[in-house]
């Protein structure tokens, strides 16, 4: 960040090379010097999520020279509280996975290393009372699951109505999956998770620009797989074409 704020007028362009939480960590940091610079990134995590929504090549030498043509994409960017985010805020069940895998074992089962956290820390009976608000929504009920995203996929698995998401509509998707209070609504709520059968009950799925999330304590969100902190009051907005992304593969 101190050598952005320095040196970054210099430049171009801003290059950053390793997951969606590098990405998330540079658009951050040029946000706080001020730059509105074309970022090139070259995707060399284990799940890449925002890189595969946005089509950048996971080959290095062909994702360096699409980035050295400066040829940018304008997609939109979230912003959660005042900090910025690529593709995902998200609270409740597994949202903590991506940041608290150990580094050793994603070196070494890269995405499945994932996978089995997320199933270690696999809690039926733990929700979040939440009140979610949207223009013409409002929910207040138990949650699973929250998220606010602009992306395809999210943990390496496809994103419900992946074909309806556009990553520079000016609008992100709201998913909510409600907590289940019986047997039986729980053997439905799977049913229908597989089926990708959104209900507006217990699961919703919509487009909307802005979005508000009240919970009755603070509660961990995550933006971008990396840690968002713990508020009560979540504020979150979309920022149509903030993100000049270079490296994009050019639509057909």
């Amino acid at each position: 960040q101190e050598l952005l704020a320095q040196q970054g007028g210099r430049y171009d362009a801003v290059l950053c090379a390793g997951g969606d939480g590098t990405l998330h960590h540079t658009v951050n940091a040029m946000a706080q010097a001020g730059l509105g610079l074309p970022v090139g990134y070259l995707p060399a995590g284990s799940t890449n999520d925002f890189a595969a929504s946005a089509g950048l090549s996971e080959d290095m030498a062909e994702g360096c020279a699409r980035i050295a043509s400066l040829r940018e994409t304008r997609l939109d960017l979230g912003d959660f509280c005042g900090r910025r985010f690529c593709y995902v805020a998200a609270f409740g069940m597994f949202t903590d996975v991506s940041y608290s895998t150990p580094r050793q074992a994603k070196n070494l089962l890269g995405h499945m290393a994932y996978i089995l956290e997320g199933v270690k820390r696999l809690n039926l009976f733990q929700s979040w009372h939440a009140r979610v608000r949207a223009a013409g929504f409002c929910m207040e009920d138990d949650f699973w699951y929250g998220s606010f995203t602009n992306t395809r996929s999210v943990g390496g698995f496809g994103f419900p109505n992946a074909d309806k998401v556009q990553l520079d509509d000016g609008e992100f998707e709201v998913m909510l999956v409600r907590s289940p209070k019986s047997l039986a609504e729980l053997n439905t709520l799977a049913a229908r998770l597989v089926r990708q059968e959104f209900d507006g009950r217990d699961l919703v799925f919509l487009h909307a620009k802005e979005l508000q999330v009240t919970f009755g304590a603070p509660v961990p969100w995550t933006l971008d797989g990396e840690f968002g902190g713990e508020v009560q009051q979540a504020q979150l907005s979309v920022l149509p074409g903030a993100l000049r992304l270079l490296g994009a593969a050019e639509e057909k």
